[in-house]
């Protein structure tokens, strides 16, 4: 018994349909694709914003540990420092040749944390001691992949740079602020 056609003038699906629906899921696919790039790239720069910040949290705490120190502004770090040489503390020393030099010793290893947990990271630290409260605010600087140039949160990490930091100095590189009270 010969079947009928509910519409017998169509055969099947033509090329331009299959064509078209070709298209759909190919957009859809680089749609998640481009998602899914941008995802890890922020969740790579989350990673090293939460190491930057146990870092200067642990800085933190030795600069606690030797306020004489920090008052007399031993913990600061300019921009493209040399790596301090190891400190020696002598036990007889006088408590600002101490101060400075357990400073020396505490900046000596923040700057190699730094290097050796964010390769190619710089760091930058103010001390501010005032009468009624103790800041120390610290910037790290490191090279960050941008996903996209027009990202709110890749100009974010840019703003955070020091205000007095040139695009020259800045190098590219993205930045985390951190102002800690002491």
């Amino acid at each position: 018994m010969p079947t009928s056609p509910s519409h017998p003038d169509q055969q099947g699906v033509s090329l331009v349909e299959v064509l078209v629906a070709l298209l759909l899921i190919s957009l859809g696919l680089l749609g998640m694709a481009r998602l899914s790039s941008a995802a890890i790239g922020h969740t790579k720069s989350s990673q090293v914003r939460l190491v930057a910040h146990s870092l200067v949290q642990s800085y933190a705490e030795r600069a606690r540990l030797n306020l004489y120190g920090f008052d007399l502004g031993a913990y600061d770090i300019e921009l493209g420092a040399a790596t301090p040489p190891a400190a020696t503390i002598d036990v007889d020393a006088d408590d600002l040749t101490a101060a400075q030099a357990v400073a020396q010793q505490d900046r000596l290893e923040f700057l190699r944390s730094i290097g050796n947990a964010l390769p190619a990271a710089r760091a930058i630290v103010v001390s501010r001691p005032t009468a009624a409260a103790r800041n120390m605010d610290v910037w790290v600087l490191w090279p960050d992949v941008a996903i996209d140039a027009d990202d709110s949160l890749t100009q974010a990490s840019v703003d955070a740079c020091p205000a007095a930091l040139t695009a020259q100095q800045r190098g590219g590189d993205s930045c985390v602020h951190f102002r800690v009270g002491l």
